[in-house]
């Protein structure tokens, strides 16, 4: 990639995070005004309160994940790869995100096998593995499956699938941001709030460690993505 178009990327990506912070802080605004000056019948303040705290971690997710992309971009992260098994690192995510998987009764099936270890950082994968499964419990109905699974392409790499039973995707959008960094975020089906940027993330994450990322909809309902993983190999 040459440096100019590196740069258009860096300066389209901190455009869309900045329309989407302005956008995350207006109603905080807005809605501490409306106590500040007794707009708020007493009964509604909690409420109300508890929509501001729900902008206020949408904005710290995006400040979050925009620090993690340029960390990672600039090499300032620790990217220390070690022999990390993919199925306890995902039953450890799946305790951390149990709490969103609850309100709609999704139920997370780990398939990957118990001996197969990769080289990676573990940290990463765990980032990669919560972004994509928060996004498939986004776009995913009440009582769905996601089915986390892996196979061994060959002799060098392991691909992990994560499938949901969701509405699917936009495939040519999906590919214009993976590849363009373009903005993408849509509200899911509880209206819940991305911040555009998590994709993206995975996306850097793999293309530091050449790995890929690619996604599509499934023949059924849903949709999966799929990432790379160099198999781990004994000197």
């Amino acid at each position: 990639m040459k440096k100019g178009e590196l740069y258009e990327k860096d300066d389209r990506i901190l455009a869309d995070a900045m329309h989407t912070l302005k956008n995350r802080l207006s109603p905080i605004i807005a809605y501490s005004e409306m106590i500040q000056y007794g707009h708020v019948e007493p009964e509604k303040i909690p409420e109300v309160a508890r929509k501001i705290g729900l902008c206020a971690s949408s904005v710290n997710q995006v400040c979050t994940e925009l620090m993690d992309i340029y960390s990672l971009r600039g090499n300032l992260v620790n990217k220390t790869v070690e022999k990390v098994f993919p199925y306890e690192v995902l039953q450890k995510c799946f305790c951390m995100i149990e709490s969103n998987l609850n309100p709609k009764k999704i139920k997370l099936i780990n398939r990957l096998d118990k001996s197969v270890s990769v080289l990676f950082n573990v940290s990463m994968l765990s980032s990669i593995f919560m972004k994509l499964i928060n996004n498939s419990i986004k776009f995913s109905p009440v009582d769905s499956n996601i089915e986390v699974s892996g196979e061994i392409v060959d002799e060098n790499m392991y691909a992990i699938s994560v499938k949901d039973e969701g509405v699917g995707i936009d495939e040519a959008k999906i590919e214009d941001k993976l590849n363009n960094n373009t903005d993408y975020s849509t509200l899911g089906l509880e209206k819940e709030v991305g911040t555009g940027l998590g994709l993206l993330l995975v996306k850097i994450i793999m293309d530091k460690h050449q790995g890929t990322l690619r996604a599509y909809n499934n023949k059924d309902k849903g949709s999966t993505f799929v990432f790379t993983l160099p198999l781990y190999k004994e000197n």
